[in-house]
Protein backbone atom coordinates (compact mmCIF):
# COMPACT_ATOMS: atom_id res chain seq x y z
CA UNK A 1 0.00 0.00 0.00
CA UNK A 2 0.76 3.51 -0.53
CA UNK A 3 2.41 5.50 2.48
CA UNK A 4 1.20 8.55 1.19
CA UNK A 5 -2.19 8.49 2.35
CA UNK A 6 -4.26 12.38 3.54
CA UNK A 7 -7.40 10.51 5.31
CA UNK A 8 -8.83 7.05 6.17
CA UNK A 9 -12.09 5.99 6.69
CA UNK A 10 -14.28 3.17 8.56
CA UNK A 11 -16.66 1.41 6.99
CA UNK A 12 -19.68 3.44 9.00
CA UNK A 13 -17.55 6.87 8.24
CA UNK A 14 -17.15 5.91 4.19
CA UNK A 15 -20.93 5.40 4.14
CA UNK A 16 -21.71 8.47 5.38
CA UNK A 17 -19.66 10.05 2.90
CA UNK A 18 -21.05 8.39 0.13
CA UNK A 19 -24.56 8.92 1.09
CA UNK A 20 -23.33 13.00 1.18
CA UNK A 21 -22.06 12.54 -2.10
CA UNK A 22 -18.33 12.83 -0.94
CA UNK A 23 -16.32 10.17 -2.68
CA UNK A 24 -15.45 10.05 -5.78
CA UNK A 25 -13.33 6.39 -6.40
CA UNK A 26 -11.56 3.80 -5.22
CA UNK A 27 -8.80 1.33 -6.03
CA UNK A 28 -7.72 -2.02 -4.25
CA UNK A 29 -3.98 -2.43 -3.47
CA UNK A 30 -2.26 -5.61 -3.10
CA UNK A 31 -0.48 -5.39 0.38
CA UNK A 32 2.89 -6.53 0.59
CA UNK A 33 3.43 -7.31 3.90
CA UNK A 34 0.52 -9.51 3.97
CA UNK A 35 0.67 -11.70 0.15
CA UNK A 36 -2.78 -12.30 -1.21
CA UNK A 37 -4.01 -9.51 0.70
CA UNK A 38 -5.85 -6.30 -0.64
CA UNK A 39 -6.52 -2.70 0.93
CA UNK A 40 -9.30 -0.51 -0.56
CA UNK A 41 -7.97 3.31 -0.68
CA UNK A 42 -10.55 5.54 -1.26
CA UNK A 43 -10.63 8.78 -2.70
CA UNK A 44 -12.76 11.67 -1.30
CA UNK A 45 -13.32 15.35 -1.49
CA UNK A 46 -10.07 17.16 -2.63
CA UNK A 47 -8.65 14.37 -3.89
CA UNK A 48 -7.92 12.98 -0.36
CA UNK A 49 -7.19 9.42 -0.44
CA UNK A 50 -6.79 6.97 2.14
CA UNK A 51 -7.24 3.45 3.11
CA UNK A 52 -10.50 1.50 4.66
CA UNK A 53 -9.80 1.05 8.47
CA UNK A 54 -10.24 -1.19 11.54
CA UNK A 55 -13.10 0.76 13.70
CA UNK A 56 -10.60 -0.74 16.75
CA UNK A 57 -7.18 -0.24 15.61
CA UNK A 58 -7.96 2.69 12.90
CA UNK A 59 -5.17 0.08 10.84
CA UNK A 60 -5.50 -0.04 7.36
CA UNK A 61 -7.91 -3.46 6.83
CA UNK A 62 -6.06 -6.31 4.54
CA UNK A 63 -8.89 -8.18 2.97
CA UNK A 64 -8.17 -12.23 2.66
CA UNK A 65 -9.60 -12.12 -1.01
CA UNK A 66 -10.99 -10.03 -3.65
CA UNK A 67 -14.38 -10.70 -3.24
CA UNK A 68 -14.55 -9.36 0.71
CA UNK A 69 -12.54 -5.95 -0.71
CA UNK A 70 -15.07 -5.45 -3.22
CA UNK A 71 -18.21 -6.55 -0.40
CA UNK A 72 -16.91 -3.98 1.22
CA UNK A 73 -17.11 -1.49 -1.20
CA UNK A 74 -21.08 -2.54 -1.99
CA UNK A 75 -21.41 -2.28 1.65
CA UNK A 76 -20.37 1.47 1.21
CA UNK A 77 -22.34 2.03 -1.44
CA UNK A 78 -20.22 1.61 -4.48
CA UNK A 79 -21.32 -0.06 -7.47
CA UNK A 80 -18.29 -2.66 -8.50
CA UNK A 81 -18.90 -3.56 -11.88
CA UNK A 82 -15.42 -4.80 -13.24
CA UNK A 83 -11.66 -5.28 -11.96
CA UNK A 84 -9.26 -4.29 -14.10
CA UNK A 85 -5.18 -4.10 -14.43
CA UNK A 86 -4.68 -0.35 -14.35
Amino acid sequence: MSSSYITSWTVSQAKRDFALGLLKSFRLEAVPMAPGSWAVVIVGPLNTHGPLVDVRTKGPRAFKTLDAAVGSLVDIGFRVDALVKG
